[in-house]
C-alpha cells in the first residue's frame, strides 16, 4: 500500500451499487473518505433477474478523495471479512489489520501469529492475546523491548492495546490453505 494510491478502483459504477453497513447493527455507515463497514451490493444489469441487496461478508475501507492517478470514482480495500471480526473495548478489529502490523516488524518476526481467544468472538475481554513468532535473528534480551514497539503501534493503528506471548521461530503450524489466525483456548459448543 503507498500512502497516495489508497485501495483498488471501483470502476463498475454503472453496473452496481455499493453500500456499507455497520456489520453488527446492519445500520448504513456514511459512504465518506476512510469509512469502514460491511459492503452491501445492489446488481444492476442482472438479465432475468430480481434486483437485490447481497453480501459476502467483506469488511471494505473506502476513499472518496481524488486519487493521484486521475482516476475518477471511490477506491476500496478489503480490510477483513465479517467472521473474523472481533470487537475489543468496542473496536472492531480484524485479523488481516493485526497481520498488517506483525508483518511490518519483519524480520524481527516471522510473520506468523495465533490470537487466542478465550471465548467464542465476536466480543474479545481485553487485553487481545496475540502469540507472534519472533524472527531468527532476534536475542531473548530485546524480546521485552519489541513486545512494546508492537503494542505501541497496534494502539496507534488499531486502537487496541494487545498482550503479546512470544514463541519461538517455525513453532507455530504453517497453514496450507486459508490462514489461520484463531488459537481457541475454550471448548466449542455443540
Amino acid at each position: 500500500d503507498y500512502p497516495e494510491y489508497q485501495g483498488m478502483h471501483h470502476i463498475a459504477d454503472d453496473k452496481a451499487i455499493l453500500e456499507l453497513v455497520d456489520p453488527a447493527t446492519l445500520e448504513p455507515v456514511p459512504f465518506e473518505h476512510g469509512a469502514k463497514g460491511m459492503v452491501v451490493q445492489t446488481t444492476l444489469e442482472a438479465e432475468g433477474m430480481l434486483w437485490f441487496r447481497e453480501t459476502f461478508g467483506d469488511i471494505f475501507q473506502v476513499f472518496t478523495e481524488p486519487c493521484p492517478c486521475g482516476q475518477t470514482g471511490f477506491r476500496y480495500k478489503v480490510v477483513g471479512r465479517v467472521d473474523d471480526m472481533l470487537k475489543v473495548k468496542g473496536v472492531m478489529v480484524y485479523p488481516a489489520s493485526i497481520d498488517g502490523v506483525i508483518t511490518g516488524f519483519a524480520p524481527r518476526v516471522t510473520g506468523e501469529f495465533r490470537i487466542i481467544l478465550d471465548e467464542p468472538p465476536p466480543r474479545v475481554v481485553p487485553p487481545l492475546k496475540l502469540k507472534v513468532e519472533y524472527g531468527e535473528q532476534v536475542k531473548e534480551n530485546e524480546l521485552e523491548s519489541l513486545a512494546k514497539e508492537m503494542e505501541g503501534k497496534m494502539h496507534d493503528r488499531l486502537k487496541i492495546s494487545p498482550k503479546i506471548q512470544w514463541v519461538p521461530p517455525f513453532s507455530l503450524e504453517r497453514s496450507e490453505g486459508k490462514t489461520k489466525f484463531f488459537e481457541k483456548t475454550y471448548e466449542e459448543k455443540k
